[in-house]
């Protein structure tokens, strides 16, 4: 079952990258449309889509308990994920734009287009709402560490890119969040065309790798062993990590989180290169190429991947 939706929601994406290499390909796309396309998402599709994604969680004091464990958990094993890439890159000797997208993404993972309905058809709208609670986390993290990461890659100074944290992105998170909080409320007639140019992100982001695909050669990147390496550690390696971890903290000392909480932040860790990156990469100067020809590698592998570690999570945790 779990192969069949990988592989569904894989193919759906798959679909909208090939209409936006079609669309460059007959000048539908230009290089300056195409980057139009990077702001018109990083300025307003994707700000919306992270403040209304809040206004769907509603939690009971029950499911708000296993919310504040993932909230506690997803900040350690960020910090496992950024470890786990930074000790990566300085093996593989990696250096400036290139040291930077690896640590990127090795932090950050396809947690909403890929994650979330494959959650959602695992383990229901509870799964969904901690799913929800891990994206808080990690989206806090990379609008602020990640932005750093990323430009700082570039040569930019450390202060310069700690003023980019402060960008469109980071204000909407911090602002549904506080909504969520305070149960603030919008009307309909606001919140409705929020949320629905909010959910056209995907499509809009899979349009411009799509884009990016035709007009750079991306396949000559797939010829770099870092590429592989950061697939095997988001997909296999880091996860495993964790699961035993996991698994080990439960027998030794009964203290482990809810199976379900477990399940839920383990697949979300496992999941492919996050397509935001790419986007990220563009805007503040990193190297967006090989961030495409890191989603590409990685979605294509998880494939096989996903299905596994959902085994494994089933076998230990059962």
């Amino acid at each position: 079952m779990q192969t069949e939706i990988v592989i569904t929601q894989i193919f759906i994406l798959a679909v909208v990258v090939v209409i936006g290499a079609v669309a460059a390909k007959f000048r539908i796309f230009t290089n300056d449309s195409k980057d139009v396309l990077s702001k018109i998402i990083f300025n307003i599709s994707l700000p919306l889509m992270l403040f209304t994604n809040f206004f769907r969680l509603e939690a009971s004091p029950r499911l708000i308990t296993n919310s504040m464990i993932i909230l506690l958990l997803t900040g350690f094993v960020n910090l496992f994920l950024f470890l786990a890439g930074l000790t990566a890159s300085k093996i593989m000797k990696l250096r400036g734009s290139e040291a930077a997208v690896f640590k990127a993404h090795s932090m950050f993972g396809n947690t909403i287009f890929l994650g979330f309905p494959l959650i959602t058809a695992l383990y229901g709208q509870e799964g969904l709402l901690y799913a929800s609670m891990y994206q808080l986390v990690s989206s806090l993290m990379l609008w602020s560490a990640g932005v750093v990461i990323i430009s700082h890659g570039n040569g930019t100074t450390w202060k310069k890119s700690l003023m980019k944290v402060f960008n469109p992105n980071t204000i909407a998170t911090l602002l549904g969040l506080m909504c969520f909080v305070f149960s603030v409320k919008l009307p309909s007639v606001i919140l409705q065309p929020m949320t629905e140019l909010g959910s056209a992100n995907t499509w809009l982001s899979m349009l411009y790798i799509g884009a990016i695909l035709a007009f750079s050669n991306v396949g000559g990147l797939l010829k770099k062993a870092s590429i592989y390496l950061l697939s095997f550690n988001r997909l296999v390696l880091v996860p495993l990590i964790l699961i035993i971890l996991f698994y080990l903290t439960g027998v030794l000392t009964g203290l482990a989180p809810d199976k379900l909480v477990t399940s839920v932040i383990i697949l979300e860790i496992a999941m492919p290169c996050m397509a935001t990156v790419v986007i990220m990469a563009k805007e503040f100067g990193s190297d967006d190429r090989l961030a495409v020809a890191n989603v590409f590698v990685s979605t294509i592998l998880s494939i096989i991947t996903l299905p596994f570690i959902v085994l494994v999570l089933d076998k230990l945790f059962a």
